[in-house]
């Protein structure tokens, strides 16, 4: 429960620095971070795109994070919304992940935005995208959990491939 009040204390703190500081890269990734923890995309969402404008060269080393998380608040929205808007979240998720892989390829989150990025192909039913990026993933990634992770899904995704 304190780590609760102390979370949003220094929330409420960031909001207030943001007022007086609203250019400021890491402050806005910061708090868009923290909408995008609390599922609050239409807060988050304008203020990444002010980092992204603002800090091209990733000096805050929040972007790849931002995207990681734009990607998988985007990819949770694929099956809760209308085809159409469904469709869009497919674009947008599949675009932030190859942003960090692309981009970012020493960034923390660049083996999970390629695990997540399979994830969002195998849940649209792109299969061979979704064995392609993890297949990869099995073979080269460094981190054990990731590998094993990704193995998983592989077979997984494999044997929906197979069913369908």
């Amino acid at each position: 429960m304190e780590d609760a009040l102390e979370k949003e204390t220094d929330f409420q703190k960031k909001l207030k620095k943001l007022e007086a500081k609203s250019d400021d890269a890491k402050l806005n990734a910061e708090v868009a971070l923290i909408y995008l923890g609390r599922k609050q995309l239409e807060k988050a969402v304008p203020l990444s795109e002010k980092v992204f404008e603002s800090d091209p060269r990733n000096r805050s080393k929040l972007i790849p994070d931002l995207h990681n998380q734009l990607g998988l608040t985007y990819g949770a929205l694929l099956e809760s919304t209308d085809a159409d808007e469904s469709e869009a979240y497919f674009e947008k998720a599949v675009s932030h992940f190859k942003i960090v892989i692309d981009k970012y390829p020493k960034s923390k989150v660049y083996e999970p935005a390629q695990y997540y990025l399979g994830v969002t192909y195998a849940i649209r039913e792109h299969f061979e995208d979704a064995i392609a990026v993890l297949e990869k993933l099995t073979h080269h990634a460094k981190d054990a959990n990731i590998r094993q992770s990704a193995e998983a899904m592989l077979e997984r995704v494999k044997d929906l491939a197979n069913t369908n």
